[in-house]
């Protein structure tokens, strides 16, 4: 293990000790240093200077868009927001969010190297860094209609060739609470965890190995979501491809792959994330599926697209990789099928979920004969968590596995969450340690790289506003 590696571990302890940060007392002030207290503006003093600089505003669309009495007001609503008085008379809003995940990666190999199913021999590497898996710059609000919305999410990293791209953008129109129409780029929605956000307290620094290996990516399309009976909410999608992001129009087959969720909560709202930060007073439960068809898939986009998570082997070989169904042949197209089933279950502190996986590559074609047709892969993951202070500090444990013809792998971990905001997931510091033996799955936003075994460290912090 890398010494930054044991210096963050030994941080974290600390900090699951009660040494915060956050608590540390600020050096005194010299006692010859006169420091000039500033009173701060009378409330009645600002409106007023307020008001009479908006009237006098020449730059403005009118003395009506400024001031406390005209059309849109300034306020900080899930995000900062310039928000309309009326928004039947004007439905025009902006909302600005920012999201910033900055992480220490470290990783201690167990194994100096792997061999893929092609027979390329591949070099372990040790890991030591600091980074920004993610970051994310949000414009949403409605726009034009009452009932018409916009989001457009911008992504910024350091752990990619591409540090800033699109991650999702859409129009949506919501006909009533049963059926909202999207249209723009998003995820294809083929797995829970995959939904989750990944600013959501996920009892881990980042999705499951299982889920990294399995789960489909983002694509543009079309896509339903709502809620058609109370507590039953479903999200259904067309979209290019399964992981297709990035391609362009002449890299794509002339088929759709389709995906839908749908989950239950029948014992109350079960809220965000797989913590129990809410400390329901009540159990609650989740019970849900996902399945995702995409049919002729071939081209696959750049590890580097975001969040992008390549079709694999159960080994971790890349599926397109040459000779990796058979010595010189390239597979150029396949079907593929994804079926999940997932609960998760909330309780006074407490949290459990879990999520299964079955994957199906069907209908092999390549540039030669091969020696298979198909191949499937198997597994999922089991994790629980419980705050030993609640709504503040948390403990967890996990499992992940993943097996198939080609191999199988594993992950087992475990860390804590702190949150700094007492049942609130806006600034939260994780540490987590996991043990991969031959990990299948490998994604630059993780931290998890195909045919890794030995232990890996990340400890990161959380800010979303």
């Amino acid at each position: 293990m890398p010494a930054c590696g044991w210096l963050v571990i030994a941080a974290c302890l600390a900090w699951a000790a009660g040494v915060s940060p956050l608590a540390m007392a600020t050096e005194p002030a010299p006692a010859d240093v006169v420091v000039e207290a500033i009173p701060p503006p009378v409330p009645e003093e600002w409106e007023a200077e307020f008001d009479t600089a908006g009237a006098s505003c020449t730059g403005c669309t009118g003395t009506e868009s400024a001031g406390r009495g005209g059309r849109f007001h300034v306020d900080y609503d899930d995000g900062f927001a310039i928000l309309p008085n009326d928004p039947d008379a004007m439905p025009f809003s902006l909302r600005i969010r920012n999201q910033n995940m900055f992480r220490y990666d470290g990783f201690s190999r167990a194994e100096p190297s792997w061999t893929d199913s092609a027979g390329n021999t591949i070099p372990i590497n040790n890991s030591n860094y600091f980074g920004i898996p993610r970051g994310r710059l949000i414009f949403s609000g409605d726009v034009l209609l009452p009932r018409l919305s916009y989001l457009l999410n911008i992504d910024y990293n350091s752990v990619t060739s591409q540090p800033i791209g699109f991650r999702a953008f859409w129009l949506s129109y919501r006909f009533s609470k049963a059926l909202e129409l999207y249209v723009g780029q998003s995820k294809v929605p083929g797995s829970r965890e995959w939904i989750e956000s990944a600013f959501a307290p996920l009892q881990s620094a980042d999705r499951t190995m299982a889920t990294t290996f399995f789960r489909p990516s983002l694509s543009q399309g079309v896509w339903l979501m709502g809620e058609p009976l109370d507590s039953l909410y479903y999200h259904a999608m067309m979209a290019n491809g399964f992981n297709t992001l990035n391609l362009l129009p002449e890299e794509l087959n002339n088929r759709f792959a389709w995906s839908g969720s749908a989950w239950w909560e029948p014992w109350g709202e079960f809220g965000r994330g797989y913590s129990d930060l809410q400390y329901h007073e009540q159990a609650v439960v989740r019970l849900g599926g996902s399945y995702t068809f995409a049919l002729g898939s071939g081209s696959q986009s750049a590890s580097d697209a975001v969040e992008n998570s390549p079709v694999r082997l159960s080994d971790g070989t890349i599926i397109t990789t040459p000779g990796a169904l058979g010595p010189g042949v390239t597979l150029l197209s396949y079907d593929i099928s994804l079926a999940a089933i997932d609960w998760a279950w909330k309780y006074r502190g407490f949290g459990l979920s879990s999520e299964i996986y079955f994957q199906d590559l069907l209908n092999f074609v390549g540039t030669g004969p091969l020696p298979i047709t198909a191949t499937s892969a198997f597994g999922g993951f089991v994790k629980g968590g419980y705050f030993v202070v609640p709504r503040e500090t948390e403990l967890y444990a996990r499992t992940s596995y993943v097996t198939g013809a080609y191999g199988s792998g594993y992950e087992l971990g475990g860390g804590f969450n702190q949150f700094f905001l007492p049942g609130k997931d806006n600034l939260f510091f994780t540490c987590d340690a996991a043990w991969l033996q031959s990990s299948p799955a490998g994604q630059n936003r993780t931290g998890f790289v195909a045919g890794q075994t030995g232990l890996l460290v990340r400890a990161q912090i959380v800010a979303a506003f």
